[in-house]
C-alpha cells in the first residue's frame, strides 16, 4: 500500500509523527493499517457509478463525508493531508482545502483515476510515478514526477534468508505468481493448468504462489499432486521476501506492483485486469513492456501454452533475461518514498519533528 510506504518513510525520520489513515469500510484496509500501528478512521463514501441513481448516491455520500472529514480534520489539525487516488480521498482533501491545510495527491497510474483528476485543482501539489499523467493535470498548481513510494523491505530483503522463510532453495529458479491483495482467479486457474508441463523442470524450478482468499484451497490441492517445491499462501505480508526470491513474476499490472518489481528489476509477465477503470492497468503494463522489462498478456489470450512459452523464453535465454532485468531496473524509482516526503516537508516548511499526516 502506497500510503503505508509513505508513512513508513515519515516515521523513519520523525519518530513521534502522528499519522491517521482515512479509508472505506473495507476490513482488509483497516486490518493492514492497524497491524502497522496506525489509527484508522472510516469515511462515508460511495464509488462514482454510471447510473443516475448511483451518481446521486455518490453526491449525497460525498456531502456527508465532507461534513465528517471537516470535523475529523479540524480535530486532528494535521500539517498536511495526502490523497492516494481512491474515492475515499475526496472528502478529506476537500476538507483540507476548506480549512486552509496543505494537501497533495499521489498518482501511481499512467491514466489518473477520476478522483485524482477532480482533486488536482484543489491540492497544492500532485506527485506522479510516470510522466504520462502530466497532460491530465493541466489545472493543477504544481505537478512533480517523484515515483511511487514502496516499502523498505522490498529493497532490503535477502534471498538466502527469504529462502529459509519459504522453505525453498536459494539456488533454484523461482516463479512468483500473484494477483494482488485480492488474488486473481483467471491467473490462478490458468497457471495451475501449467503444472503438468512445468513438473518436468522440478529439479531447477520452484514456485511461490499467492492466490488470494478464494483460490487458496484449490491451489493447495493442485500442488499436492505435484513433486515441485512450492510455497502457497492466500496472502503475502512480506512481498520483499517474495521479490528477493523471484526470477520472474506473473501478475496483474497494478501501479504499485509495477513500482515494486521495477525497483528491484524482475522480468514480468503482466496480465492487466480487463475491467479496471479506463483500462489503466493495460497502459501501466505498456510502460514496462515498451521499455523491454516484461511481456504483456491480455486476459483474453491467457492460456497455459502461452504462459509456458513466455516463461521458457525468459528463463532459457540468459542474455534476454539479463537485458530484461536491466531494462526493468532502469524504470524503477527505489527512492520514491524519500522523494515524496522531501517534497511534502518542503511544502509545509518542516524542519523539526512536529509532523502530522492524514492519508485519505
Amino acid at each position: 500500500m502506497v500510503g503505508l510506504s509513505a508513512a513508513e518513510e515519515i516515521r523513519s525520520r520523525f519518530h513521534d509523527a502522528e499519522i491517521v489513515f482515512f479509508g472505506s469500510d473495507k476490513k482488509f484496509e483497516r486490518r493492514c493499517v492497524e497491524q502497522k500501528g496506525y489509527r484508522y478512521c472510516q469515511v462515508r463514501a460511495v464509488k462514482w457509478g454510471k447510473s443516475l441513481k448511483h451518481r446521486l448516491a455518490c453526491v449525497g455520500s460525498l456531502l456527508l463525508g465532507i461534513f465528517d472529514a471537516l470535523f475529523a480534520v479540524r480535530n486532528f489539525n494535521p500539517d498536511i493531508v495526502v490523497g492516494l487516488g481512491g474515492y475515499t480521498s475526496v472528502a478529506p482533501v476537500i476538507a483540507a482545502k476548506l480549512l486552509g491545510i496543505s494537501s497533495v495527491i499521489l498518482e501511481q497510474n499512467v491514466i489518473p483515476g477520476k478522483a485524482n483528476r477532480f482533486l488536482s485543482r484543489w491540492v497544492d501539489e500532485v506527485y506522479c510515478h510516470w510522466r504520462g499523467p502530466l497532460k491530465w493535470f493541466t489545472k493543477a498548481k504544481v505537478v512533480r514526477v517523484t515515483g511511487t513510494p514502496i516499502r523498505k523491505d522490498i529493497l532490503s530483503s535477502k534471498k538466502i534468508r527469504s529462502a529459509e522463510k519459504f522453505g525453498l532453495s536459494a539456488s533454484k529458479k523461482t516463479i512468483l505468481i500473484t494477483g494482488g491483495s485480492q488474488g486473481a482467479q483467471a491467473i490462478n486457474e490458468t497457471f495451475l493448468r501449467c503444472l503438468p508441463k512445468l513438473e518436468s523442470l522440478q529439479n531447477d524450478l520452484q514456485i511461490i504462489h499467492c492466490t488470494g482468499e478464494y483460490g487458496y484451497d484449490i491451489a493447495k490441492a493442485a500442488y499436492k499432486k505435484t513433486k515441485m517445491d512450492v510455497f502457497v499462501c492466500s496472502f503475502l505480508d512480506d512481498m520483499g521476501a517474495a521479490f528477493s526470491m523471484a526470477d520472474i513474476v506473473i501478475c496483474r499490472a497494478g501501479a504499485t506492483t509495477i513500482a515494486e518489481i521495477t525497483a528491484v528489476g524482475i522480468p514480468a509477465i503482466l496480465i492487466p485486469y480487463p475491467h479496471a477503470a479506463d483500462n489503466h492497468q493495460y497502459w501501466n503494463a505498456m510502460e514496462l513492456v515498451s521499455n523491454g522489462g516484461g511481456y504483456l498478456l491480455q486476459q483474453l489470450d491467457l492460456t497455459p501454452e502461452k504462459i509456458i512459452e513466455l516463461v521458457t523464453d525468459i528463463l532459457d535465454n540468459k542474455e534476454k533475461y539479463d537485458r530484461m532485468r536491466m531494462f526493468s531496473r532502469k524504470m524503477g524509482i527505489p527512492n520514491a518514498a524519500s522523494n515524496v516526503v522531501d517534497n511534502m516537508c518542503r511544502l509545509i516548511g518542516l524542519k523539526s519533528a512536529q509532523f502530522a499526516l492524514i492519508v485519505g
